[in-house]
């Protein structure tokens, strides 16, 4: 391989020194622009996409523009979960064989190592259909780019997802689904001290079923209900009348995620004080990561490919969510954290190992060499 790492590092720095946390578009679009650049001086045809203007573009940049199948999908996102100021306060730097910076594991380095991969693979003449794809908004669920993902998902056999890859250099095979419902309840006021029993308590009533969904939890099969951003009341002496709760979802089945509606659903329609009203909203739905027959074939591939270059890594399974389950869902066998691997992403001690670029690199750029002879 041809590998340039200092060429890779200069622009990851770039990058990471680019705000572009979700809704800051501006910053997103810097870092679209950017790949835009690289992709098209590879020999990529490139389209731009902005399905929302507050979120920013996506990237849909292909070898064989004029197939509608794809080979090898490989995504990624350009937002990050930092503010705008985060990269100024604390820019990118490498220190003691690690590289930091707010984006630098998710997901800058793994963006430019999917580019990386496929000039490695035209390089050596591996004639796939490729697609490369990054969206702005994969940390809030990926409103604006879902339908653009599950149609690209439809389209493709294989598909890495360039998220962090973990602890040990494992890949992630499976993610549970998310889903984020807001709870509304509305109750009846009453002042606290005078005749508090004519009251309602809405936040008495929230409570009860964030206690009832704990007391489950070992019935749930691995379903998690977590009751996590409340507001509610206006002032300490009032019996509240409105109470208002995000709830986060995770599960391993569709069939999992209907049986907690229902149990939603049913406390919705008999609260445990029958004066209080509740409505359910969701805020959309990430579906599981799962594994397929082709999904197997391709980690013992993996496996197989891994052993030859002497490198230890398994296949797990992990709670978080990201666009890997689209990608799945629509019925592509997918592998997920395939970018270099990093720790402690989502805050400011964020960093990659160095020495794991080079090494994603090249079991991926084998593999996809077994691909192509197998075709």
């Amino acid at each position: 391989m041809k590998f340039n790492k200092n060429v890779f590092l200069r622009d990851l720095e770039y990058l990471v020194n680019i705000d572009s946390g979700t809704r800051t578009a501006e910053g997103v679009a810097k870092v679209a622009d950017y790949l835009i650049k690289k992709y098209e001086a590879a020999g990529l045809t490139v389209k731009r996409y902005v399905f929302d203007p507050l979120l920013g573009p996506c990237v849909e940049a292909r070898n064989h523009p004029e197939c509608d199948d794809i080979d090898l999908l490989l995504i990624g996102h350009m937002d990050t979960v930092f503010p705008p100021g985060t990269a100024a306060a604390r820019p990118y730097r490498e220190e003691d064989g690690k590289a930091y910076g707010p984006g630098v594991a998710d997901m800058k380095s793994g963006d430019l190592l999917a580019l990386t991969l496929v000039e490695e693979l035209q390089e050596a003449g591996v004639d796939l259909n490729i697609c490369i794809a990054n969206n702005p908004d994969e940390e809030i669920g990926s409103p604006s780019a879902d339908a653009w993902l599950l149609d690209l998902g439809k389209k493709s056999k294989f598909c890495f997802d360039f998220e962090p890859g973990r602890a040990g250099g494992d890949f992630v095979k499976t993610r549970k689904g998310v889903q984020h419902l807001t709870i509304q309840m509305e109750g009846i006021a009453a002042h606290a001290g005078v005749n508090p029993d004519a009251g309602a308590s809405a936040i008495l009533e929230m409570s009860r079923w964030a206690c009832h969904f704990a007391d489950m939890k070992d019935g749930l099969g691995g379903t998690y209900v977590n009751f996590g951003v409340v507001k509610g009341g206006t002032v300490y002496n009032m019996v509240p009348n409105y109470c208002e709760c995000g709830v986060d979802l995770r599960f391993d089945t569709m069939e999992a995620l209907e049986k907690i509606h229902n149990e939603l659903y049913r406390m919705a329609e008999n609260p445990y004080d029958s004066r209080i009203k509740v409505k359910i909203d969701s805020n959309g739905c990430t579906p599981p990561m799962t594994t397929n027959e082709n999904s197997l074939k391709l980690m013992d591939l993996m496996k197989e490919e891994g052993k030859k270059l002497g490198q230890t890594f398994d296949f797990i399974g992990t709670g978080g969510g990201s666009d890997a389950s689209r990608i799945s869902a629509a019925g592509a066998a997918t592998m997920d954290a395939c970018g270099p691997v990093g720790y402690h992403t989502h805050n400011e001690g964020e960093y990659i190992v160095l020495s794991s670029i080079e090494e994603r690199l090249q079991i991926l750029f084998n593999v996809c060499v077994r691909l192509w002879g197998n075709q």
